[in-house]
């Protein structure tokens, strides 16, 4: 009986690592989704950078394009990552995989934090 326990904690461990994973990875894309359109406003707002025909109703367009394509890359992020996670935790490699993770969303959130704050 406590065999089984111990296993079930053990999987929910996984699932709760899995979840705090997903959470940070949904502000990052928040923090993507952001920081590329502060990017094509100053471009919009700098004429020598303009593309033609862009003016700040066409970024209206780029968010809404840019939702649909963060949130299919975060519909795969979610689905890849329980899967990896589980199959870390069956190879008992589950703590280098994690920290591969959250080191990746930590980089991608710092660059587009960083790109935001020169862009102020």
């Amino acid at each position: 009986m406590l065999e089984r326990i111990k296993s079930l904690i053990d999987n929910l461990s996984v699932y709760a690592l899995w979840l705090a994973l997903v959470v940070l990875v949904t502000i990052t894309a928040f923090q993507v989704h952001t920081t590329i359109i502060a990017i094509a406003l100053w471009a919009v707002q700098n004429p020598s950078l303009r593309p033609p025909g862009w003016n700040t109703n066409t970024i209206y367009g780029l968010s809404r394009l840019l939702w649909l394509i963060l949130g299919i890359l975060w519909l795969g992020w979610v689905m890849f990552t329980e899967g990896y996670l589980s199959e870390g935790k069956r190879l008992e490699v589950l703590k280098p995989r994690a920290l591969r993770l959250l080191l990746i969303i930590v980089v991608l959130f710092t660059t587009c934090y960083l790109a935001l704050y020169i862009l102020a």
